[in-house]
Parts: structure tokens; sequence; C-alpha cells
């Protein structure tokens, strides 16, 4: 009896161990499609998050199953609220294929030095515009005097013309004239003199007033001489 249960446990142990190797004998093995097809499946498209707020940027990449690794690139300062950082770069680009669980780092600036950064960039270009339209207004003056200059010296060169011209002119004229004026007095006759007026008739009342005049003795037919001067009728009076 115990013969028989022996051969009987020996026979099913045979046929079970035949079988298993049979099993393993007829197992498939693992191809390559099957293994590229898991190594897709374990990777994740790296999304781009530069521009966002550190704490939106981190939830969007663990979302991912991302590990997130962020350093301040301007101070090295210690991130304690990451709403106020800002990522600035990313060190796996956007779009890129990286395994599931990769660290992804991301260097990032405090909103406080970025604000920063714009107040010097908006007055470096405040500055630049003032000092352009400084240099445009200082051209445009410096021209504009130019062309003032130039319009001054054209109206000075035609005056000074116009009034040479003038001069010239009433040069001329005078001369003209002057030469008519004496070829005149060279063709005009001589204007006769007039004959001298006789002299008035000379009366004295008396001696004494023919001498006061200078006049006396007075002479018969002389201007002046009268009887009623010549007492004694001899033909001089007031002797």
């Amino acid at each position: 009896m115990k013969k028989t249960l022996t051969l009987i446990v020996l026979t099913g142990l045979m046929l079970t161990g035949c079988g298993g190797q049979q099993a393993a004998t007829q197992a498939p093995e693992p191809t390559e499609t099957t293994t590229a097809v898991a190594a897709v499946e374990e990777t994740v498209t790296v999304p781009g998050v530069v521009g966002l707020t550190l704490d939106k940027a981190t939830d969007q990449l663990e979302d991912l199953g991302f590990e997130v690794d962020s350093v301040d690139i301007l101070d090295g300062k210690t991130i304690i609220l990451k709403k106020n950082w800002q990522v600035i770069s990313q060190e796996a680009a956007e779009g890129t294929q990286e395994a599931e669980g990769a660290t992804v780092h991301l260097d990032v600036k405090s909103l406080e030095a970025l604000a920063a950064e714009k107040a010097a960039a908006d007055k470096a270009a405040a500055d630049k515009a003032a000092a352009v339209k400084a240099a445009a207004d200082k051209a445009a003056a410096v021209k504009a005097a130019a062309v003032k200059a130039a319009a001054d010296k054209v109206a000075a060169d035609k005056a000074a013309a116009a009034k040479r011209v003038a001069d010239a002119a009433a040069a001329k004229l005078a001369a003209e004239q002057a030469a008519a004026q004496e070829a005149a007095a060279q063709q005009a006759p001589a204007a006769p003199v007039a004959p001298a007026a006789p002299p008035a008739a000379a009366y004295y009342p008396n001696c004494a007033a023919a001498r006061a005049a200078g006049a006396a003795p007075l002479y018969s037919g002389q201007a002046g001489y009268s009887t009623s001067l010549d007492r004694d009728r001899d033909g001089v009076a007031c002797e």
C-alpha cells in the first residue's frame, strides 16, 4: 500500500514538473517594442513656466510629477514666500521630455528686485528719450539760427545792392542836372546890367548941414548948391 502511494506521488510530481517546464518554455519573452512603450510612458513633457510666479510654476510642475528646485540668481536669498518670486529661466526647456519625477531647476528673482529693475530701466529709457529730445531741439535751434542768419544775410545783401543802385542813380541824376545847368549857363546870353540910378538931389538947409555931410564948400552946378547958401553970389556956397 505504501509503495503504491509513493509511486502515485512521484508520478504527480513528475507530471507537475514537466508542465511547469513546458509553461516556462512557452512563455513569451519581452520584446524591444514593449520596452520602448514602457519608456515613453515614463517621460513627461516639460511645460514653460518662465514669467510665472514661483508658487504657480511649482504647482504646475509638481502636478506633472516633477520635483522643483529654485534658486535666487540675483542675491542668493532664501526663498520663503514663493508668491513673491518670479521665474526668470528654467533648466529643462519648454517642450522637452523628462523622466517623471525628475528635478526641474528654476532661476528666480524677487518681485521687489524686478520692480526696482523695471523702475531703473524706465528711468534710463526716460533719460535717454529726454537726451534725444534735447539733442534734437538743440539741432533744430542751430538749424533755425543758421537759416535765419542766411536769410538775414540775403536780405542785407539785397538792401546793400538796392542802396548802391539808388545811390548810383541819384549820383547820375545829379551829374546830369549839373551838366545840364552848366550847359544852359554857357549857352544863355549875359544879362544886361541895369543903369545906375541917378543920385538923389542933395539938399542942405544950411551950411552947417553941408559941412556936417562933408559936402562944403559947394560949387554952382554941384548937387546941394543953393544960392541961399551963397551969400555973395560968387558961385561958391558955404566957403
